[in-house]
């Protein structure tokens, strides 16, 4: 809450006077508008915000905050070519400035960081350390935890503000937040005035071009998070991250720097289906996790979760880490065939987990299913096809979020780069079909892997959006094929 004048000086905007009005609200939805509110019109990638102006001040707004000048309003518009940055700071202004009362553990890459966030708010929990958690897949707000209802990872700043004002109010002192690099890019800047007391890096690969445009800039948007370091933070990141150079370059002499298999040795050695043994500080952990990248990600929790908490956490405790919705996750059955859901979404986490599959394959069928996010980028579609096509025995070409894209150039895009010898392929646009299809073809010894839905809760597709539940629908079609069997 707050008054105009206080909210645009925490922006450091200067407006005259006589503007000195209560402000109820800041939104960035005309429909989210209410008596006294604040209104920000962006200009989107298909509309802009000004077109809805008129509908947020009838809805009661009575300001109106845009990069240009809209006639005709009868409420003040003031204008900045800076709109997104103003915005996470007003919104951080309006909710009282909850991250500074916080110590807050920001955590990017491009795969890895929502199993890095859980993993890490288990292992502050198991230390007696009560911690708030942001991520793709889970909210904790010190209330409890439960699916995130953000479809973005790192929400809006209006969401991200009162999460961390809840969080403030429910007697937390230290909360996990997944860093996204749209979140992190200057365009979105959706983290505003937050300096962070610990940073996480998984790993560093191409993703997001569509957005970034290029690589640099993508690399350039993760790297915001530790210029966002405060003086003597934390930095975590590990050998196994290919960018690793750039950020600890970005680094503050201030910084404690923790580079997990330089400063913390450690060796693993992949199970299969069993999980991953760990081997650190003299000690050998069988733990539950099926890919040796996960167990790395499980360490860079350890070791952030110990100098957070000042809590001696034993190596141990990984023994006993639970799995994260949608990460391979293995839906149990009676058949005999490994069902397996995964979020994998980008041709790095491709290749480590074909390579995982590869060398835990029993000699049964390898079936997959999967597609690609229509409207986003598309310079890694070729070679993601490329790597399915090349290790599995079926590929099942299906939905993953169309979108308003057509099916047809998203499928002829997956399969540009499929060679000589590929898989047999099969082309099934309803996911629940496909999946149907998989299990269908599916015998005792096989295995068959989800892709690219994971935890999410919908289907985005050109004529409107659709509730999804992966595990529901792949738990629906394995107990329909047992039903069957036992007949």
């Amino acid at each position: 809450m707050g008054s105009l004048h206080y909210l645009l000086n925490a922006c450091s905007i200067a407006v005259d006077g006589h503007l000195d009005l209560p402000i109820t609200a800041v939104v960035q939805h005309s429909s989210h508008a209410i008596a006294g509110a604040i209104f920000f019109a962006f200009d989107g990638t298909h509309t802009s915000g000004r077109t809805w102006a008129r509908e947020a001040v009838a809805n009661g707004a009575t300001v109106v905050i845009a990069e240009r000048p809209i006639e005709g309003l009868p409420v003040p518009v003031i204008t900045t070519d800076r709109i997104r940055s103003v915005y996470s700071r007003m919104c951080a202004a309006f909710f009282g400035n909850p991250q500074d009362k916080l110590t807050i553990i920001g955590v990017t890459g491009t795969d890895g960081k929502s199993t890095t966030c859980d993993y890490l708010h288990q292992l502050m929990l198991r230390s007696g350390l009560r911690c708030g958690l942001l991520s793709t897949t889970s909210l904790d707000d010190g209330t409890a935890k439960r699916a995130s209802p953000h479809r973005q990872s790192t929400p809006e700043a209006d969401q991200l503000f009162a999460f961390l004002a809840r969080c403030t109010a429910n007697g937390l002192a230290h909360v996990i937040v997944e860093c996204t690099s749209h979140a992190l890019s200057a365009t979105f800047d959706r983290l505003g005035p937050i300096a962070f007391d610990a940073a996480i890096v998984t790993t560093i690969s191409s993703e997001h071009l569509d957005f970034h445009r290029s690589w640099h800039a993508y690399l350039d948007a993760k790297l915001n998070l530790v210029r966002r370091l405060k003086e003597h933070a934390l930095f975590i990141s590990s050998t196994e991250n290919p960018a690793l150079d750039a950020f600890t370059h970005q680094l503050d002499p201030s910084i404690e720097e923790i580079i997990v298999g330089r400063d913390f040795p450690y060796r693993t050695e992949a199970h299969g289906w069993d999980g991953v043994l760990i081997e650190a500080e003299g000690k050998r952990v069988q733990s539950t996790v099926l890919l040796p990248v996960l167990a790395t990600n499980a360490l860079l929790s350890l070791v952030t979760a110990r100098r957070v908490s000042g809590s001696a956490i034993d190596l141990s405790t990984l023994a006993h880490i639970e799995a994260v919705k949608g990460r391979m996750e293995v839906v149990p059955n009676t058949l005999g065939i490994i069902a397996c859901i995964d979020f994998a979404h980008t041709p790095d986490s491709y290749a480590k987990l074909f390579a995982f599959a590869a060398g835990a394959h029993s000699g049964g069928k390898l079936i997959v299913v999967m597609g690609v996010a229509g409207e986003r980028d598309r310079s890694k579609r070729a070679h993601m096809g490329a790597i399915a096509s090349s290790h599995t025995d079926l590929l099942i070409i299906t939905e993953e979020d169309p979108r308003g894209e057509d099916e047809g150039q998203i499928t002829a895009d997956l399969l540009a780069a499929v060679g000589e010898g590929h898989a047999r392929i099969l082309q099934i646009p309803k996911r629940r079909s496909a999946i149907a299809a998989a299990v269908h073809e599916a015998e005792p010894g096989d295995v068959i892997l989800f892709l690219g839905k994971g935890h999410e809760r919908s289907i985005q597709r050109r004529g409107g959006t659709i509730a999804w539940d992966e595990r529901a629908v792949v738990r629906s079609a394995l107990h329909k094929k047992e039903r069957i069997q036992c007949r």
